[in-house]
């Protein structure tokens, strides 16, 4: 795909003697939404922790927008790029777990006020706006 905001090339990833991805290829365009369906153990949660990267793939190559974010052995200029795309993905996964001893809204601003270090104020109003568009405004102390 010429205009894929996220693309893969040959993704491979083992886990010690355990195949979990090989020859992975795949391209997405910018609002288009794809499932990813397989029995358990099949290598989705692998996936997409490699294009997420939360994983480093053992073979292939990774773009965001064109730029190579992911390769084994990456130089510089990739684990810099790569940092850079991070501050702008996130992911929750099935068995996601909130701080038990934050509120909603802590466990909201946490990221952006650690990763991006957005300020205070700035990260709380984005957080308020987050919870109103998905309903969940009136959970923001709890």
């Amino acid at each position: 795909m010429e205009h894929a905001i996220l693309s893969a090339q040959g993704l491979g990833k083992a886990f010690g003697a355990q195949v979990v991805l090989s020859g992975v290829d795949l391209a997405l365009a910018a609002r288009e939404v794809v499932c990813v369906i397989g029995p358990s153990g099949s290598g989705k949660t692998t996936l997409l922790r490699c294009l997420a990267l939360l994983e480093t793939p053992a073979a292939g190559r990774i773009r965001m927008r064109g730029t190579v974010v992911s390769e084994p052995r990456p130089a510089r200029a990739v684990r810099s790029a790569a940092r850079a795309v991070r501050a702008d993905i996130g992911m929750v996964f099935q068995q996601f777990n909130l701080w038990p001893h934050m509120t909603v809204l802590e466990n909201v601003i946490e990221a952006p006020m650690r990763a991006r270090r957005t300020p205070r104020d700035q990260a709380v109003a984005d957080a308020e706006r987050l919870l109103a568009k998905v309903g969940m405004a009136e959970k923001r102390d709890a």
